[in-house]
């Protein structure tokens, strides 16, 4: 299993070099963890694309706004695939993507705000 990264560096950017406001965004990010799942589950399963599409998008932006680079690729990944009509990658992908946004979480959960 590669190891999660999280681009701190991005994450204050985002957040205009205010720390608490960074701690913030990820916390919401975490919070946001079972709705996000639940919906791209539902969406998934209805093999609606369109609307799975709009929320991994929603994902692949907010990941990337905390510093999670690789939960935000595999993201975009799965967005184009929706867009595209690919069912097959939604379908082989959807479950990693899962992984990647529980082992992002974890990592999430370890940063040391007051280090930055």
């Amino acid at each position: 299993m590669e190891e999660i990264k999280i681009d701190t560096a991005r994450g204050m950017e985002f957040s205009m070099d205010d720390k608490e406001m960074y701690q913030d965004m990820v916390q919401m990010f975490v919070e946001q963890k079972a709705e996000n799942v639940s919906a791209i589950t539902d969406f998934f399963e209805k093999q609606d694309w369109e609307n799975y599409k709009i929320r991994v998008h929603g994902l692949k932006s907010n990941a990337r706004m905390v510093g999670a680079v690789q939960l935000g690729d595999l993201a975009e990944k799965c967005e184009h695939a929706a867009r595209d009509g690919d069912a097959a990658f939604i379908q082989a992908n959807t479950s990693a993507l899962f992984a990647l946004y529980e082992q992002t979480l974890e990592a999430l959960q370890k940063i040391d705000f007051a280090a930055l």
